[in-house]
């Protein structure tokens, strides 16, 4: 039996050990085939990328000839046009998964290291009779980490000095490019890197005549802000694509003969359950790294294993700081409930600053990062229904709505039972606990955003108790739009209608009182007055609350 490579990524170490490979190389016939001088493939994390992007490597780098790590693969038998590029040229493989800091300069700083480390490879340049002095002191600056000015031209500059010594067009291989712009709009220095990237991109991609190819991957195609537009020489291809489409992840027949080779074919039903579900153009594929991982697992657990690897920052910073929180947190619930999103106007070529201005860029991203994936195969982006793909992924969806707040601190799960249980007193004691606890007095705006602050807050808290109500918010009842309303599923259980109330000055009992009045006299109880009916308002003025129910 095979043993399983868990985390290894190269392609040479997984052959040369007999580790299960379930084989993609036709991957090099169709990028032969295709006529871009640079392709784009963004894929969801883990399913298979940087393997891929090695396995190009080994084929095309010259720096292999006549190895035969391709013995008995399907390339091999594609024909003579195929095997007349192997290990013909000279290859740069760049990943930029490891540079991720909390600022700009820490990413500088760390480029500079992966610059030098690249460059190291190739010191033997610096002996080239085809180089002149000024490349190769420019060679040296880049490996001392000295003038930042050459660093976004560092790699088309290596492009150069390599086609210059082989007298040969260079492929570059460049691996998990958007980390670096995903980490930059999280921690606050997005301009800067993307003004960065976008000059490695034109200097490397853009009517490089000393490119034969360029492939790069990433979780999405990030465009708008000029990466790809400038370089309009680069082709993408999304999931949603044709081409490409069975090279990453394991398509259903793939899975069954692994299975097979491990004696595990019974298993297969529960295995699909599980960890299928992706729609790839009109091609199922499974999660790879949650097969693998269930093939190497001694017991063959039916657990989540991809979602524990990570790479979901980005989703969560969306869910809980997007401009329409309330809206977006009934939405995300009702996912949960019903497996699906409807009516979805995908923008595949998003720009990161705009992703929280509407909700359905929210759910492109999903779909993207594998957490989401099209009902059948898509015909009008405009209009695309969205569903959950298996079980693993539903519970990790589950845990990020959980984790809205910290359960361990805060005891959130409690708040909903203390409204089943009309336990009112303790349900205003310990929130008023949190807001002391949890909140920064700066988190809270002091105008009408603050309202949409506690409204999201308490949907975050609620909606662990969605078996006990259907949570609904901002919705038409009787002459107004209430803010939150719980309808229970029970008769035997009350209802409750909530409104959030800023108080601008001191006064809170007149905000209150007005708000009771405004349930009133617009009837927000029109909807569920078959049912025992508490009334809640919430009022606040920063950190300071008051809450009210009759």
């Amino acid at each position: 039996m095979k043993p399983i490579a868990i985390g290894i990524h190269d392609f040479k170490t997984i052959i040369e050990t007999g580790s299960l490979f379930i084989d993609k190389t036709l991957l090099i016939k169709e990028l032969i085939d295709n006529t871009s001088a640079v392709i784009c493939l963004p894929r969801p994390r883990r399913f298979g990328k940087t393997l891929n992007m090695s396995m190009l490597y080994y084929y095309f780098s010259r720096d292999y000839k006549d190895n035969n790590l391709f013995d008995g693969l399907k390339i091999m038998s594609q024909g003579e046009k195929y095997l007349m590029e192997m290990n013909k040229y000279p290859v740069i493989s760049l990943s930029l998964k490891n540079t991720k800091f909390d600022n700009y300069e820490g990413f500088i700083d760390n480029y500079k290291d992966v610059m030098k480390a690249l460059y190291g490879k190739y010191e033997y340049l610096l002996k080239s009779d085809k180089l002149d002095e000024t490349e190769k002191n420019d060679f040296l600056k880049i490996t001392r980490k000295e003038e930042d000015i050459l660093l976004p031209n560092a790699l088309s500059k290596l492009a150069s000095y390599l086609s210059k010594h082989y007298e040969s067009q260079v492929i570059v291989l460049l691996d998990e490019y958007d980390a670096p712009i995903i980490n930059g709009y999280l921690k606050g220095y997005y301009d800067e890197i993307i003004t960065f990237i976008k000059q490695i991109f034109v200097t490397t991609f853009k009517d490089n005549n000393d490119l034969k190819k360029g492939v790069i991957t990433g979780i999405s195609r990030i465009s708008k802000e000029n990466l790809f537009s400038d370089a309009n020489n680069i082709n993408v291809y999304n999931i949603t694509d044709s081409r490409f489409s069975t090279h990453f992840g394991f398509t259903e027949d793939e899975v069954k003969w692994a299975l097979k080779e491990y004696g595990l074919e019974d298993n297969f039903k529960d295995v699909k359950k599980w960890y299928d579900g992706y729609l790839f153009d009109e091609n199922i594929i499974y999660n790879p790294w949650s097969i693998l991982k269930y093939l190497e697992n001694p017991r063959h657990t039916l657990t989540p294993y991809w979602v524990k690897t990570g790479g979901i920052d980005l989703l969560r910073n969306l869910i809980y700081k997007f401009d329409s929180n309330t809206v977006l947190l009934e939405e995300f619930n009702r996912l949960l409930e019903k497996g699906l999103v409807k009516h979805v106007e995908l923008d595949l070529n998003m720009d990161l600053k705009y992703l929280r201005a509407r909700i359905d860029n929210i759910w492109t991203l999903f779909l993207l990062c594998g957490y989401l994936t099209p009902t059948k195969l898509i015909d009008n982006p405009s209009d695309v229904n969205l569903r959950i793909p298996n079980l693993e992924v539903k519970q990790n969806l589950e845990d990020i709505s959980r984790d809205w707040l910290n359960p361990d601190e805060f005891g959130n799960n409690q708040f909903i039972y203390y409204l089943r249980d009309r336990n009112l007193d303790k349900f205003k004691e310990d929130l008023e606990k949190i807001v002391l606890k949890g909140f920064s007095y700066y988190d809270i705006p002091n105008n009408s955003n603050g309202e949409n602050f506690y409204h999201a807050f308490m949907m975050g808290i609620l909606y662990s108790g969605c078996k006990f109500y259907d949570i609904t918010s901002n919705r038409e009842s009787g002459f107004g739009r209430y803010d939150l309303l719980l309808k229970p599923k029970t008769k035997d259980i009350p209802a409750y209608i909530i409104e959030f109330k800023l108080v601008r000055d001191n006064d809170f009992s007149k905000v209150i009182e007005d708000a009771f009045k405004q349930i009133d006299e617009k009837n927000y109880i029109e909807s569920i007055k078959d049912y025992q009916v508490i009334k809640m308002v919430i009022a606040f003025k920063g950190k300071k609350i008051r809450i009210e129910t009759r």
